[in-house]
């Protein structure tokens, strides 16, 4: 039974990644709503309509998207038009007026191919479908929900790990293969990423969710500013574990970019942020996934 005392947090793709440990860092202080999928289909825009009249959240954490990279060029636009676009505007369209923050989780690949680190007041240029159609989900809720006069906020994370990663994700797919003791491939390796952990993407949501009556309307980052080239990974992971890992450097033929975000906007936010190295993060993951 839902207590009366706290308020109602629906959270849509409660079951991945970020979204379980999400639960666990809300649970205990709020009223989480976490159907899933087969339960709530949110490209059933009745459906979808008819259970935010009847279950009233206070705050919407979308989460649901598609994070399949592995599908063929031709099926990939398809894929994020139904499972990145559609999703996020059928959500959008059909809030309910009691609810007084949506929180949506953009990615710092929206930024794409322009000068690092990320700002928020940079004009984008997104490479990847998956960039691209989280973007055009953003100009959407941007424009639809000032017509509301709803309030939101479209959070672009950096890349984040930790234990339970998206094998299809680089340093999920690392992990997983040291496991296995199979042989991984960096390609080439020479841009620089940046790496949160997930448990301070938790942090960060714990804190907006508790100023969910301020009024924000704004692109927001989340980093920890974990900026690492990427093809120091190995050698890193290696040094925590004093053992070799194998892997091979190859040459790409796709473009690679640097994906760095800027959170100046985020520790103005909120000052007393404090954040976990990456090479803390690397050494906790690798415990939870018992290689260390």
């Amino acid at each position: 039974m839902m207590s009366q005392d706290k308020i109602n947090i629906f959270i849509s793709g409660s079951n991945g990644f970020i979204g379980n440990y999400i639960k666990k860092a809300l649970i205990k202080d709020f009223n989480l709503l976490t159907p899933s999928k087969k339960k709530l289909n949110l490209n059933k825009t009745s459906i979808l309509k008819e259970y935010f009249i009847k279950n009233k959240p206070d705050v919407i954490i979308h989460l649901a998207a598609s994070t399949k990279f592995k599908l063929k060029k031709k099926n990939e636009k398809k894929n994020q038009i139904e499972n990145t676009f559609n999703i996020t505007k059928n959500l959008v369209t059909n809030i309910n007026p009691e609810c007084k923050l949506v929180i949506f989780f953009g990615s710092i690949e929206e930024y794409g191919n322009i000068k690092c680190p990320f700002k928020e007041t940079q004009h984008v240029k997104p490479i990847t479908y998956y960039g691209k159609y989280k973007y055009k989900s953003y100009l959407y809720v941007s424009k639809y929900l000032k017509k509301k006069n709803l309030n939101y906020i479209w959070l672009r994370p950096s890349l984040t790990y930790g234990f339970g990663d998206n094998k299809e994700r680089f340093l999920g797919h690392i992990i997983n293969s040291i496991k296995k003791n199979k042989s991984f491939i960096i390609k080439p390796g020479e841009k620089i990423r940046d790496y949160i952990h997930v448990d301070d993407i938790c942090k960060v949501l714990k804190l907006i969710v508790k100023n969910y009556k301020k009024k924000f309307n704004c692109i927001l980052n989340i980093s920890a500013q974990n900026y690492i080239k990427i093809r120091l990974i190995p050698k890193m992971i290696e040094k925590i574990i004093k053992q070799k890992v194998k892997y091979v450097f190859k040459e790409s033929d796709e473009k690679e970019i640097n994906l760095c975000n800027s959170n100046r906007r985020l520790i103005n936010l909120f000052p007393k942020l404090k954040f976990i190295s990456f090479k803390k993060g690397l050494i906790k993951t690798l415990k939870d996934e018992s290689i260390l």
